[in-house]
């Protein structure tokens, strides 16, 4: 503990030169460095849980708290009432993560104890960031687009087309909104977001083949958790969105 303080410690370097250089600007540096190191311990306090006890329960409790957190944060970011989203987007955030994740652990990638802490808790973590990053953009685009560009859905609605039909061009403007920027951002990640994961894979004792692998692998199962996720908020949130006659109850 007393060598981590030290390594701390180097956070006095930018510290001194902010406040060498604009002593107004130096809260603001040091706020979101308390912010950050209080939420790093209450992290580190719900691990040293997570792998003391090790079951199943507990892991899934965790994926069950970070799915609430991760759901108020999609609300917020996707400007929808919460009555319409927060339930739909918690289920269906928990059932692709845990879906997928036990897909990896118990047909990929296959260790010895898959639904331990040691290996629920870091593949489970990595899919639930990238969907909930995912999903945030996708979800506004779907709803906006709905409540800006409307005529289409109200024609196909009018001339008779069932309601997912005419939903169709919104849901797949919504995956495209996803999509293409998962792709294009592949690179970058290859460069600057991969290695650092791989780093803490070579640290814990992996082979660099397997764990280039690993990586690989954990890379397309956030994207086919993404997807799922996506598809399963929006079709959870259609009764809440839509009144019987198929009029959009959140437009604006």
């Amino acid at each position: 503990m007393l060598n981590l303080l030290w390594g701390v410690l180097l956070l006095a370097i930018p510290g001194y030169l902010i406040y060498t250089c604009d002593r107004l600007e130096l809260p603001q540096f040091v706020l979101p460095v308390v912010r950050m190191l209080v939420q790093m311990s209450a992290m580190g306090g719900c691990l040293w849980l997570l792998y003391r006890y090790d079951t199943v329960w507990l892991c899934l409790l965790w994926l069950a708290v970070l799915v609430v957190a991760a759901a108020f944060l999609l609300v917020s970011r996707s400007r929808m009432p919460s009555r319409v989203l927060m339930l739909p987007a918690c289920v269906a955030m928990f059932v692709s993560v845990l879906v997928v994740s036990v897909y990896v652990l118990f047909v990929a990638l296959r260790p010895e104890s898959p639904m331990s802490a040691r290996w629920f808790v870091p593949v489970s973590g990595m899919l639930m960031a990238h969907v909930l990053t995912t999903n945030i953009h996708a979800v506004r685009t779907y709803f906006d687009s709905l409540r800006q560009d409307s005529v289409p859905y109200y024609t196909l609605l009018g001339n008779g087309s069932p309601r997912l039909k005419a939903l169709a061009p919104y849901v797949t403007r919504a995956l495209r909104s996803m999509t293409v920027p998962a792709a294009a951002n592949l690179s970058a990640m290859g460069l600057f977001v991969l290695p650092m994961l791989l780093s803490g894979l070579l640290l814990g004792g992996m082979k660099p083949v397997m764990a280039v692998a690993v990586m690989v692998l954990l890379v397309v199962a956030a994207m086919a958790a993404s997807m799922l996720s996506l598809v399963l908020t929006l079709w959870l949130c259609d009764r809440r969105a839509f009144d019987k006659s198929g009029k959009i109850i959140v437009e604006s």
